[in-house]
Parts: structure tokens; sequence; C-alpha cells
């Protein structure tokens, strides 16, 4: 976790969880849940990966040691976050935005109902899904519901969180809600910065802007990679210099209405590096290459950072890309 950033402390300014793409965030502050669910360590009982372990019976060893199964042969050696975090990495599988491995507040704890147990003090994965239900097919209560929630019901998503969290306490919350009335919205800012950047500065090459998470874990936060996302050859690739000189010539081409060879020459001959398109902290593609996370109007039009801004609520797919047309920003036709 974030250096300064309290996780899940029960106050009247501090607390957050979130469902499905609803962040709902108590008045006051944002607590910042980067980075907890980053892939775990190597498996000390290594085995291959199944499409789907849960609900599985023939799938047994995905999680244990042996097939009788049983908490004294899981893999990992037991420790059951980084067990379910080797599949749950945002890649092979989604990733979960809440906490693990942290003891709860003292004002949070006594909310903490005793079927939502924690281990030695400590919330886990186990803590709120209840996965072995899944591995057992004859049981008619073995799958109350698809992510394998405790105190789970269709009808009333909330419950789930209200077993610890108070409700009354939370609002709705959109990060990318950013101005009201023309105003800069700053608190919203410090959701993803780790301090209110000047919106009027133009953009120098490789500024990093204070980024309260490395790389994708930013847009983690709050986001999952859904099923079919291009993020396979994309996200954490490093763009090869004629790749980057590509986009260059794709930047320039509506202010010098040159020929698209001419363009690269010159971004190539000049070593000149991309202004809309930004990478990560060590130069990878990332999230937010192709997605602008900011709302229109916030930055200048003249800022080469605004292509792709969308309002509050995006139509586009908050892509970087004139006509939203994001392939041949990088790819020839």
């Amino acid at each position: 976790m974030n250096k300064g950033l309290s996780p899940l402390v029960e106050t009247r300014d501090f607390a957050s969880l979130r469902w499905g793409s609803l962040w709902v965030i108590s008045p006051g502050a944002a607590i910042m849940l980067i980075g907890l669910l980053g892939a775990s360590e190597k498996d000390p009982n290594p085995r291959e990966f199944t499409q789907n372990p849960h609900r599985d019976t023939s799938a047994c060893v995905s999680c244990h040691t042996s097939v009788k199964g049983g908490r004294e042969s899981l893999r990992f050696d037991g420790d059951v976050s980084r067990l379910c975090q080797s599949c749950h990495d945002g890649r092979r599988a989604g990733r979960e935005a809440h906490p693990v491995g942290m003891v709860p507040s003292p004002a949070l704890a006594p909310r903490i109902p005793p079927e939502f147990p924690l281990a030695n003090g400590v919330l886990t994965c186990l803590s709120c899904h209840e996965v072995s239900a899944g591995c057992r097919p004859g049981d008619p209560n073995a799958a109350p519901n698809y992510r394998l929630l405790r105190r789970w019901q269709a009808s009333d998503p909330l419950l789930f969180c209200s077993g610890c969290h108070a409700r009354e306490r939370y609002s709705a919350f959109n990060a990318h809600d950013q101005l009201e009335a023309g105003r800069v919205k700053t608190e919203t800012c410090t959701w993803c910065h780790v301090e209110v950047p000047d919106v009027n500065s133009y953009p120098p090459e490789d500024a990093p802007y204070t980024l309260r998470g490395k790389s994708f874990a930013v847009c983690a936060n709050c986001h999952a990679v859904v099923e079919g996302h291009p993020t396979g050859t994309h996200l954490g690739a490093a763009p090869s210099p004629q790749l980057l000189w590509h986009i260059c010539a794709y930047e320039l081409q509506p202010k010098l209405r040159l020929p698209f060879e001419r363009l690269f020459e010159y971004a190539k001959a000049a070593q000149r590096a991309p202004r809309s398109i930004p990478l990560d902290e060590n130069d990878r593609i990332t999230c937010y290459t192709c997605h602008n996370p900011h709302e229109k109007g916030l930055l200048p039009d003249g800022n080469p950072r605004a292509l792709g801004a969308e309002p509050e609520q995006a139509e586009r797919h908050r892509l970087r890309a004139r006509d939203g047309k994001l392939c041949v920003v990088c790819h020839e036709k």
C-alpha cells in the first residue's frame, strides 16, 4: 500500500469500498487501495493453471497439492491471499480492489460479523468469499452466487458490503467527474495524484505528475480488465523506436498536413517523443496510454494530453485518438 494511506479506517471522513463498477465513498476524502493485489511470489508447489477451478471438482489441484483437499494441502504454504492472487492478478483473472492482508481498524473490527472470518485477526480473501462452496455440487447451498460472496442477495447487492461498512455513510463517486460549473474539483484529482497538478502546464516529456500508483495500478483501483480486452500484446509492452516515431507522425499530421512518410522521417531525425500518448514510468504501454482519464475541458484544447478526453459519462471509451480510431495511432491501416 502507498505510504501514508490508511486502509479501511472506519471514520466519518475515511472509508471506501467498491461494488462492481460503482465506487462509493464517504464525504471528505478518498482512500486509495492501489497495488494491494499485485502478482504474487512464485508458488513453492508449481502447477498449471486451469480455465476456472471454481465449481469444478476435477480442478482441486489448482488450489491444493492433493486431490484430498483440506486447508493443510493449500498451495503457497497455506497463504490464502497469495494463492488467490496467483490467478486474480488482473490478467489471468479479474483482480479485486478491496485490500487484504491487513488488520481492520479498532472502529471497524467490531462491525465484522462472525460469518466473515479473519485469519488471526487479518483480513484475507476468504473473509468475504466462501470459495469452498463451489466444491460441493451436490449441496443446494454450494454455489449461492456468482462471486461466491458471503451474505449475498441478488436483490440487494450492497447487503454484502454493509456487513462491515455503514451503508448510510456512502454516496456515489466517479473519479472521472472532475469539473463542476467550470471549476476543477481538486478533491477528485487526489484520487489518482498525490497532489493537484497544474492543468494549465504544458506536459514535458517523461512527466510523472506524481501518480499514486505505478503503471496500471491507478486504473486497477476501480477498473477490472474485461474478457476480450486487447491487453495481451499491449499492456506492459515497450514500444520500439519505430512505433514511437509512428505515433509522433500521427500527432503531427493535423498540424503540418504533409505525407505521413515525411512526418515519420522528421520524427525520426528529431528523435521526437510522443506528446499525447503517454507511457508509464518504465516507458511501457499502460491503461492511460490508450485511455484519457480526464474530463473534457479539464485540460486546455492546446494541451496534447487533452486528446480523447470525454464528458463525465464517456461514450467512446476515452480513447486517445482522433475520431475514436485508436489502432491507426500506432499501426498502419
